[in-house]
């Protein structure tokens, strides 16, 4: 399971993640739990010193090749001219192609965020999802100059956020209430319990501030609620913005950067 979350305000895009990996296994055709571990990447700069990022949840490899390889072998075959967020993700989206093939049991997330070149001061986010091995992409609206997007497992932050679970439709229905009702019900509980969490002009470090304990809510919530933990190990945090660009501001690492003091070509 995961949290994979991003911070909207004026002049920046926080993106931060857990690190969490889970292996399931099936026991009478009903999936199970084998093993977690703590210590996944799911944020990725997508191009260095260039406002653009990533983040993913779901499905931690295709078709064998983990993630994290699949996204690295992109930045490094991704060519710029002008920065285009769009054009990045469709680029994206036709290198995924060539490595999903025709399985049908992919179901992986990305989220494409960043600043283009050619298209003011407002940043865009684009979710590309794989379901069954279909890819489907969609454009996160970014009308709203502060927004709180989240991924992966919604219920915590729905609760916490909206004051309502994502089964409340379900519950509404087993309960009389027509599709209409509910649909009015959800919107109506989300727009009067929302809690009021930010500000359009929060300085950068409260925004920082803010995604981390979101995702430690996460964390933390899934640790203590009965059976195995799926959301945790470190949190990973990403700041974007148009003129510095994508600046890690949490970062894990199997290795001690002391030891490691050969710049990188992409680190």
């Amino acid at each position: 399971m995961t949290i994979a979350l991003t911070i909207r305000i004026n002049n920046a895009l926080i993106l931060a993640t857990d690190s969490s990996s889970t292996i399931m296994e099936l026991e009478d055709d009903i999936p199970h739990v084998h093993q977690t571990y703590f210590n996944a990447d799911k944020l990725f700069n997508l191009k260095k010193n260039e406002p653009v990022g990533c983040l993913t949840w779901g499905d931690g490899s295709i078709n064998g090749i983990p993630i994290s390889i699949l996204t690295k072998e992109f930045r490094d075959e991704l060519e710029i001219d002008e920065l285009n967020i769009e054009k990045i993700k469709e680029e994206f989206i036709e290198f995924l192609k060539k490595y999903i093939g025709d399985s049908n049991n992919i179901n992986v997330g990305f989220l494409i965020a960043g600043y283009s070149q050619c298209k003011g001061n407002d940043p865009e986010m684009h979710v590309i999802e794989i379901k069954q091995g279909k890819i489907q992409d969609s454009v996160k609206l970014t009308d709203d100059p502060f927004s709180i997007s989240w991924f992966g497992d919604q219920d915590f932050l729905s609760r916490f956020i909206f004051g309502i679970d994502s089964n409340i439709g379900n519950l509404l229905k087993e309960n009389g209430f027509n599709e209409d009702e509910v649909d009015e019900i959800t919107e109506f509980s989300k727009r009067e319990l929302a809690l009021p969490l930010g500000f359009p002009e929060m300085p950068v470090q409260d925004a920082i501030d803010l995604a981390k304990f979101l995702v430690d809510i996460c964390k933390k919530s899934s640790r203590f609620i009965p059976g195995p933990q799926l959301i945790g190990g470190p949190t990973d945090i990403a700041a974007i913005t148009k003129f510095e660009g994508f600046k890690w501001i949490e970062r894990k690492h199997y290795y001690s950067q002391e030891l490691n003091i050969i710049e990188h070509k992409e680190d």
